[in-house]
């Protein structure tokens, strides 16, 4: 089998931070470690020179650091209220609520890359930030926040109007940061909690495609426990074939109709299917990921991994610094993905200052 990997396909489509600056991603993990150094919990003591440097890096505007629709899912399994809290403050204050596109934005965006070359019909996908603010933007929707009177009518510019650009754009922004406060650290107590569900909060309603995403994972373990001859041979194949089916489900038939092809028109066989999904960044991420996960047989999946797989295929490509768990970042590394995509992956947070000081930002696909 050739083992060469063919070039990955950067999409046009998604809109990079400016050039000089750094976007750093954290795992959950890795906040608590900040956030224990914030508050002078004795298991923070090693990690304070590291919020003290990226404290500096935030302020001197060299480094962004985000936030993912996977770290606001997270969080909201944190039983503990103060915890919650503590986490929410330091990610307020690195991030400012920087938060990357949703992952499902990216793959839509990657795709198009693929299509559009051969489309018959312009691509009707518009132009995203990869860096947006909040979790809406962390979901891939709009991000505005708009007034609503009683009934239900949009009062947005009327109130503009009645005081002022300066003091509506004033008051948006304070609605925004106390909602955004409030996504990030939930309920405060279970008499909270309650009240919010009456209202309709309801944390675990999307939890369950993700859900269904790892029973789909147990499911083709079980298949290979029943006939291990596939982990020793082409199980990236398998693994490929299968994100195709499953992962681009819905998106890659609209698609195709959207741009007037046909599935035959782009994937002629086996090895160009696997080719084809190769050279979409997050997709050869989280391909890497599974396929290695699967060979060992001995994970049991649940939605943790497929947070860990969405995360990192998100921000592996996109970001210039990632701080994850060491079998993950070492997974990564030994696929070769960190150079491939000009990326550092690290897997102890006290390494980050080094790095950061030394990185030089990644060259960033941009449109025309």
């Amino acid at each position: 089998m050739d083992n060469t990997h063919p070039p990955l396909v950067w999409p046009r489509l998604l809109d990079p931070p400016p050039a000089h600056v750094l976007l750093v991603y954290l795992d959950l993990n890795h906040w608590i470690g900040l956030a224990k150094a914030s508050v002078g919990h004795p298991n923070g003591q090693a990690f304070v020179a590291v919020l003290n440097t990226c404290r500096t890096a935030r302020s001197q505007g060299t480094a962004v650091f985000v936030l993912s629709g996977t770290i606001y899912a997270e969080m909201l399994k944190i039983p503990d209220p103060e915890q919650r809290l503590h986490l929410a403050r330091v990610m307020e204050e690195l991030t400012g609520f920087a938060t990357l596109i949703s992952r499902v934005t990216v793959m839509e965006c990657e795709l198009s890359a693929m299509l559009d070359p051969a489309a018959k019909r312009p691509s009707p996908l518009n132009r995203v930030p990869l860096v947006g603010r909040g979790v809406r933007h962390a979901f891939g929707l709009n991000s505005g926040i708009a007034i609503l009177d009683e009934s239900g009518r949009d009062v947005s510019e009327e109130l503009r109007a009645e005081i002022g650009e300066a003091e509506f754009d004033r008051k948006m922004e304070e609605i925004f940061v106390e909602s955004e406060r409030a996504m990030l650290r939930g309920p405060a107590d279970s008499k909270e909690d309650e009240a919010l569900r009456a209202l309709g909060y309801f944390p675990e309603g999307p939890r369950g495609v993700v859900e269904d995403r790892a029973a789909q994972e147990r499911a083709f373990k079980a298949i290979l426990d029943a006939d291990s001859h596939w982990r020793r041979g082409r199980l990236s194949d398998l693994v490929s074939a299968r994100e195709l089916e499953i992962e681009f489900q819905n998106i890659l038939p609209r698609a195709l109709e959207e741009r007037g092809l046909a599935l035959g028109e782009v994937i002629t066989g086996p090895e160009s299917g696997r080719a084809f999904v190769a050279t979409m960044p997050s997709t050869e991420v989280s391909i890497t990921l599974k396929t290695a996960w699967h060979r060992n047989g001995q994970r049991n999946w649940t939605v943790n991994d497929i947070d860990d797989i969405d995360a990192m295929a998100l921000a592996v490509p996109y970001c210039d610094f990632v701080v994850t768990e060491k079998a993950c970042s070492h997974i990564l590394r030994v696929a070769g993905l960190p150079e491939r995509m000009g990326t550092a992956v690290l897997n102890k947070l006290t390494d980050l200052p080094d790095v950061l000081c030394q990185h030089k930002p990644k060259q960033r696909v941009t449109g025309n």
